[in-house]
């Protein structure tokens, strides 16, 4: 089994607990009110998505199977969860072109729909 180095170690530099004090969008806020660049790993049970930013603008958004807005609106469901946040480099293929303002918008629309068409 090879050993790695510290220096190959990837340390998370933002980790929590998603729920009802700190829900999923919460973390996405976060991010871009840091500007940080790197990938938000998130998971609750076996679900799990990446966000990538670069300067605080999600960039792309990937899940077994959902892309771009729609895993962010899956995501902004979860009722619970742990995430990590990395720093580096995002993928240079840019799936999602929105300013932040206008994609937090696009989800919660989603989400709201979603939620008149549950009752």
């Amino acid at each position: 089994m090879a050993r790695l180095r510290s220096s190959e170690i990837v340390a998370a530099q933002l980790s929590g607990r998603l729920g009802q004090a700190f829900p999923p969008l919460a973390a996405l806020q976060v991010c871009h009110v840091a500007e940080m660049t790197g990938t938000l790993h998130a998971r609750s049970g076996a679900r799990f998505v990446d966000v990538y930013f670069r300067g605080g603008e999600v960039v792309a958004a990937l899940s077994p199977d959902r892309e771009g807005l729609d895993a962010l609106v899956d995501f902004g469901r979860w009722a619970d969860g742990c995430f990590d946040f990395v720093c580096g480099k995002p993928p240079k293929a840019i799936r999602l072109r929105k300013p932040f303002a206008g994609l937090m918008l696009g989800i919660c629309q989603k989400l709201d729909e979603s939620r008149r068409r549950a009752s």
